[in-house]
């Protein structure tokens, strides 16, 4: 179904509603549908430095599911770090 049919489906139902507005709430239900399902995946890389444990991530980044360094998986860490790092 493509976008035109779908605001000519809720003008059916919500005549008042403009089509600006209705494309905004399909766009909303697009991403929250994504989110959801996890149906998008990619790939981010940054460069580390040595000693640091936290990074800023992209806002575009929902969940980090796999790690790796230099070709190699990182394991999860379960539990706590034995050194704690507020940096």
């Amino acid at each position: 179904m493509t976008q035109a049919q779908l605001i000519e489906l809720v003008q059916e139902h919500h005549p008042q509603m403009g089509e600006a507005e209705i494309r905004i709430y399909l766009n909303k239900a697009l991403i929250d549908f994504c989110k959801q399902t996890k149906i998008l995946s990619g790939t981010s890389t940054i460069n580390t430095v040595a000693d640091k444990r936290y990074y800023d991530l992209a806002n575009t980044v929902l969940e980090v599911t796999r790690v790796d360094c230099d070709d190699y998986q990182i394991n999860r860490l379960i539990g706590r770090p034995e050194k704690t790092d507020v940096s």
